[in-house]
């Protein structure tokens, strides 16, 4: 629905992050899209996904020159593109001629909500300062319907996000759930904590748990892994084979929950 105050047309309604324990399913989201079939953050990869009907998309934005989000996770293009530039250094004209291992050109915001349109919900990570602002303008200039969390692993693009729009929920991408991040979390009423799962621990766990914060960690392809951290208390995982994760949680308990 669209709100008349913002004009942006996100809805408030999307799932809980947290699964309730038992054999609810956990949520999987696909990082980068389907990054283990196609490159990563590619309209390829996204498209992957949509077909998939993901639970949730996830992908990286930066900003060009002339503050327009663009989706890549690296500073520069070269590791997903044929040319190596940096991409705060360029503006998006330039941007837009450059193409992409797999030919595609590199994708922007818009090009990525158009595609999805809604059809399932979307992680917008912010990789830089002012990110969460353009991606903001973004949404609301094309007044998208879709669901989306925001997520960033710098502090004060989360502060902008529950201070802009706090509507939409954001969540705190950190390499260790620290009691730092947890109390940050609570005390500015971010929806969830993203941790790289080589971080953790029972104990870190366990605190995250305690706080009532939905536990999302990253990048989990293993599926021994993931049935692990999920019985031990995580509420989902973001996976480069998200469609493949899925299909061995439906395997193992047969569709329950």
């Amino acid at each position: 629905m669209v709100s008349p105050a913002s004009g942006v047309g996100y809805r408030t309604g999307m799932r809980n992050l947290s699964r309730g324990g038992g054999n609810a399913s956990p949520i999987v989201i696909a990082h980068r899209g389907a990054s283990r079939r196609a490159l990563e953050n590619s309209l390829e990869a996204f498209s992957l996904s949509l077909s998939d009907r993901a639970d949730m998309i996830e992908f990286d934005v930066r900003l060009s020159a002339d503050g327009e989000p663009v989706v890549i996770h690296d500073a520069r293009t070269g590791r997903t593109a044929r040319e190596n530039l940096a991409v705060s250094r360029c503006d998006a004209t330039r941007l837009r001629k450059v193409r992409l291992r797999n030919g595609e050109p590199v994708p922007f915001l818009t090009d990525v909500l158009d595609l999805i349109r809604g059809a399932v919900p979307v992680n917008i990570e912010s990789k830089t300062d002012g990110g969460i602002h353009a991606s903001l303008r973004v949404i609301g200039g094309m007044r998208y319907e879709g669901e989306v969390l925001l997520s960033s692993g710098l502090r004060e693009e989360c502060l902008a996000a529950r201070a802009s729009r706090p509507g939409i929920p954001c969540g705190l991408v950190t390499g260790r759930p620290s009691a730092s991040d947890i109390a940050f979390c609570l005390r500015h009423s971010l929806s969830s904590i993203h941790p790289d799962h080589r971080d953790l621990s029972v104990l870190r766990i366990r605190r995250v748990r305690e706080a009532g914060l939905p536990l999302i960690p990253y990048t989990v392809d293993d599926e021994q892994l993931f049935f692990r951290l999920v019985e031990g208390g995580a509420d989902g995982v973001f996976s480069n084979r998200a469609e493949e994760i899925r299909a061995a949680w439906r395997g193992r308990f047969r569709g329950g929950g």
